[in-house]
């Protein structure tokens, strides 16, 4: 425990250091110049149901005739993400490749980046004038802050800085240009990260298919053996993993020690998501959610939210988590293999399907192999609020950060790109490739996922290849029955009930946060992974506290990260609130 408190001490100490200093980040070499129009009153985006008229001659403007191929070729190249294998060369970089050829005239060239080192390589990348034509990241901070560095104090573009291409005059009357795009992503993605005052768009924003975050789960095999229903509030959640923790002979044998009844890491705010947000008011507005959504999904300065802290506090204190659970890191195998191995038995909050992915590799596919096919996870909602509903908070649908760097010299092919990736023909390939090899059609016309060895050539490096299909995460085979029921069989070694449960658990009691529109936070660029780790190690060190030292240490910890960063962020954004919608306190419905 010592050990523990003295690291995060640590920790913290070497962020706030980061922070204070926070050196400006300037390309290694400069882009080459470009010519933008200057951008005087935004012209008014389109409905979001309308795709715009294209003008006469809009497609010869940008060097493509009309079948929208380019006339000279084009070469671009293309972030793609790499885990424990790449995606590179596989089938589906070459049905790519292929088809951009074909359909385009574009060359396409793959760039791999650690999937668990985003945003840190683009970011190096971005400085040295070397990232891909397409990037996609989930740190949209990233890329405003090298936008915001090809501008003056007043806003005004700096000659020879450009760093993120402005993808206004692109998107603008272009219907005929990118109509998949158009069609798969709509005017609220595309116009997602408009500025209000110049128009500037730096990135567009991916779609999730099946709008969804993180739910709970529970080993549903301990529980049968324990003879437990499955939770349906906290204290039966609580219930359950005492049961664990004093059954481990009987759940574990001889690995008995091992048991750890509640999956916790570093990323505390992220893992309590769903339980967090069962302790803020039901009737929170949307004015008071923003606000304090400093830090994004994390939580952390939300009202009431202490109280799920507190609940965490009191199970650490019982040995229901891992003593050093905050030294589990995110992309460290540690915490993920003492799941594989079949040693934990809750996750309060995780990614809606995170058990389910990998087939035989994937977290059931290893604890199956270890333990026994029984072994398996089942969401569960267990997290009541004070109006009775297992509430969830969830964002419009939206997913990645899409972006093309000023360095490149093609930023209309790489529009091209992800037009060509929002074809339903693509995505359903992408998604589930090779029937007999990646798939097989059931007898109701379900295409149920077939398990395919790492290093074959038609296997996925991540589920539903996510990594390749940047404007799309989530299937989506251009039909909703048949993605419905194929959704239920499309992970393989996975019983179809179990997701079942986990969409009906995802669906019940979402509450949509819409887009608020409302402008850069100056307090928060450059922030986002200093208001998530320093959030993170403030909420592990309340929840590591003697419980009758919760009060003292948790409120000593967010005043720390209020006086520092957050209040100010909180300030600012209460001000843009009501800049951009005045004494409202919700968001518009229609």
């Amino acid at each position: 425990m010592k050990k523990l408190i003295a690291i995060l001490l640590a920790l913290t100490m070497c962020v706030a250091l980061v922070a204070a200093c926070d050196p400006e980040i300037t390309p290694a070499e400069e882009p080459p110049a470009t010519e933008e129009p200057t951008v005087d009153d935004p012209a008014p985006a389109p409905a979001d149901d309308e795709i715009p008229d294209t003008p006469p001659g809009r497609l010869e403007e940008l060097g493509l005739d009309e079948n929208r191929r380019f006339i000279e070729q084009r070469t671009i190249t293309v972030q793609a993400w790499e885990r424990d294998e790449s995606p590179i060369g596989t089938v589906f970089t070459d049905y790519i490749i292929e088809g951009m050829l074909n359909e385009h005239n574009v060359v396409v060239e793959f760039v791999g980046t650690g999937r668990w080192q985003d945003p840190d390589e683009i970011t190096i990348m971005l400085a040295e004038g070397t990232a891909p034509d397409v990037c996609y990241t989930f740190n949209y901070p990233t890329v405003e802050n090298f936008g915001l560095q090809g501008l003056d104090a007043d806003g005004n573009e700096i000659e020879g800085r450009t760093t993120i291409w402005d993808l206004e005059q692109f998107l603008n009357d272009s219907g005929d240009v990118f109509p998949n795009l158009w069609e798969r992503l709509g005017r609220s993605l595309l116009y997602w990260n408009q500025d209000a005052e110049t128009g500037r768009i730096w990135a567009i924003l991916g779609k999730q298919a099946f709008n969804q975050r993180y739910i709970p789960f529970i080993r549903e095999d301990w529980l049968a053996e324990l003879d437990l229903p499955l939770p349906t509030n906290v204290q039966e959640f609580e219930d359950s993993l005492i049961a664990f923790r004093d059954n481990a002979d009987t759940l574990l044998g001889s690995d008995a020690r091992q048991m750890i009844p509640l999956h916790m890491t570093d990323d505390v705010g992220w893992l309590i998501g769903v339980m967090a947000g069962a302790y803020m008011p039901d009737n929170i507005t949307d004015r008071e959610f923003y606000i304090h959504d400093v830090g994004g999904a994390r939580n952390f300065f939300q009202p009431g939210v202490k109280e799920a802290v507190r609940v965490l506090n009191k199970w650490f204190n019982e040995g229901l988590m891992h003593p050093d659970f905050a030294l589990f890191t995110t992309g460290d195998d540690a915490p993920d293999n003492l799941v594989r191995a079949g040693f934990v038995g809750a996750i309060a909050s995780h990614s809606w399907d995170q058990p389910y992915r990998g087939g035989d590799e994937g977290w059931t596919g290893l604890m199956h192999a270890a333990q026994s096919t029984d072994a398996n996870f089942i969401a569960v909602d267990t997290f009541l609020n004070d109006a009775g509903q297992y509430r969830k908070y969830l964002g419009g649908g939206q997913d990645r950060t899409l972006f093309v760097p000023a360095s490149s010299t093609e930023p209309v092919a790489a529009l091209m790109y992800l037009d060509f990736l929002s074809r339903a023909e693509t995505t359903i390939f992408l998604q589930v490739g090779v029937e007999g090899i990646n798939h097989e059609v059931q007898e109701n016309g379900a295409l149920m996922n077939l398990p395919v060895a790492p290093g074959d050539p038609h296997h996925m490096s991540s589920g539903m290849n996510y990594d390749l299909t940047m404007p799309t995460n989530g299937l989506d085979l251009n039909d909703l029955h048949l993605t419905t029921i194929s959704r239920a069989v499309g992970y393989a070694g996975i019983e179809s009930r179990l997701i079942e449960a986990a969409v009906a658990v995802q669906m019940n009691g979402v509450r949509i946060i819409g887009n608020v529109d409302a402008g850069t936070i100056a307090a928060e660029e450059g922030m986002g992974d200093t208001i998530r780790e320093r959030g993170n190690a403030a909420w592990a060190r309340a929840i590591v506290a003697p419980v009758d030292q919760f009060d003292a240490v948790y409120d000593s910890e967010m005043a720390d990260l209020l006086s520092n960063f957050a209040q100010a962020a909180i300030d600012e954004r209460t001000a843009a609130w009501e800049a951009r919608w005045g004494s409202a306190t919700m968001l518009p419905t229609d």
